[in-house]
Formats: structure tokens, C-alpha cells, sequence
């Protein structure tokens, strides 16, 4: 018996050894990663503005580290209208930093624009995915009224209002059950096109147990209405002419 357990010892001191030693030649893992994996943002006309990507280390350091990063070949973007660094910084007793990127209105217009930002590789870190930053040109130019008479179950009910090129703008719901009426007031660009898509997730529209409505405004003309049994959804284009 005792043969035994000092055979098991000296295993578990070889072990042990093997552990220490390995432990000593392998480096601490490095991982960076952008904290979330979208964002989004607007641009007022003719203006510029800034906006941070916040940044995470796996682990932190004593002094500054900084890691490249590139923007990738899927982004639809306009041309001039962004900057992005070429590298991130995370400061030295912390493990965490923030990638500033730089956008303007040039060449925006119509459609939402989608910047899609890569780490580069490198042997000397692993890194997480991609993150996209989305940004619209902000308009101020019009303004529309949606006013909806819920049939009491407001939490059905979502809405959106999508450009000329499919990109949502702005979108709004649900709301209470119970809740009787909702007035929104929606910013928009003029003399452009829109749709406007309400949904109810039950796909009984505004039927039950009462009949409900919505109507959109803009500038005194209804740009779109309805109601009742409109199942899951129901669109209508418009334009701010």
C-alpha cells in the first residue's frame, strides 16, 4: 500500500512539475474584440460628426497596446463621407479603448450606409468579428404626424418607414395593450420617396376586439391610412413632395 501511494506522488510531483514549467513558457492569451457587433448613427445635412467603437482586451497590460484594423470590401458606405484609423489603442492599466471614427454628409443622399470594420490578422493576437456601423443622413426638413387607434392590443403592433432603397429610417412600436391611442412625430427628408409598412405580430391587424385605425400626415395630406383586418402587415408609398 505504501509502495502504491509513493508511486502516486512521484506522479503527481512529475505533473505538477510539468504544469509549473509549461505554464511558464506559454504566453497569456491576447483576445480583442469590438464590444458590440452593430451600431448606428446619423449625419446632419451638410455637417460632420464623430462616433465611438468601443474596443475590449482579454487582459490588461502596463503599457499601450494597439491593435490594426481595415475596413472591409462589403461595405456600401459613400465614398469621402467617413475616416476610419488604421489602428485602435487600448491604454496601458486598462483593457479597453475606443476606435474613433470620423463621418461627414458627403455624398450621402438617399439610403442607409453600412461601414463594416475588420481587425486585422496578426500572430500576435486573436481578434473577434466584425462590427458594422450604420448611419443615415439626418433630415429636418419635414415633419409627419402617425396617429393610431389601437383595437387594445397595442403590443401587436410595430411600424417602419423605409427609403427608395429598402433602408429602414425610422421605426417605432410596440406600445401597451390597453393603450387607446399613439400620436408619433416622424422627422423626414423632402422630395424623396418613402413606404410606409405597419405590422401587427398576431396578423389580425387592428381587428379585434375593436376595430382600430392609423393615419399618416404630412403637411395636411394623408400619405397613408387604414385599418381593420389588414393581417400581418400592410405598405403604402409616399413621397414628400
Amino acid at each position: 500500500m505504501k509502495k502504491i501511494a509513493y508511486k502516486f506522488l512521484i506522479l503527481l510531483s512529475i505533473v505538477s512539475f510539468y504544469n509549473c514549467d509549461h505554464d511558464s513558457i506559454v504566453p497569456e492569451l491576447e483576445y480583442v474584440t469590438f464590444s458590440k457587433s452593430s451600431y448606428s448613427t446619423g449625419v446632419d445635412p451638410g455637417g460632420s460628426t464623430s462616433f465611438d467603437i468601443t474596443v475590449y482586451a482579454s487582459n490588461i497590460s502596463s503599457s499601450d497596446r494597439s491593435f490594426n484594423v481595415s475596413v472591409d470590401a462589403s461595405s456600401n458606405a459613400a465614398a469621402g463621407s467617413y475616416t476610419v484609423p488604421s489602428s485602435v489603442t487600448i491604454p496601458a492599466g486598462s483593457n479597453e479603448g475606443a476606435l474613433t471614427v470620423a463621418l461627414t454628409d458627403t455624398n450621402l443622399g438617399i439610403g442607409v450606409n453600412n461601414l463594416v470594420i475588420n481587425f486585422e490578422s496578426s500572430a500576435d493576437y486573436f481578434s473577434g468579428a466584425s462590427t458594422t456601423l450604420s448611419y443615415i443622413q439626418n433630415c429636418t426638413e419635414v415633419t409627419a404626424t402617425l396617429d393610431i387607434i389601437f383595437d387594445g392590443y397595442g403590443s401587436e403592433v410595430t411600424w417602419d418607414i423605409t427609403d427608395s432603397l429598402g433602408g429602414v429610417v425610422v421605426s417605432g412600436g410596440g406600445y401597451a395593450d390597453g393603450q387607446a391611442t399613439a400620436s408619433e412625430s416622424i422627422t423626414l427628408c423632402a422630395g424623396r420617396d418613402y413606404t410606409f409598412t405597419i405590422y401587427d405580430s398576431f396578423g389580425d391587424g387592428l381587428s379585434f376586439p375593436a376595430n382600430g385605425t392609423y393615419t399618416l400626415t404630412l403637411g395636411g395630406s394623408v400619405k397613408a391610412s387604414g385599418g381593420g383586418n389588414y393581417g400581418a402587415s400592410e405598405s403604402t408609398a409616399f413621397d414628400t413632395n
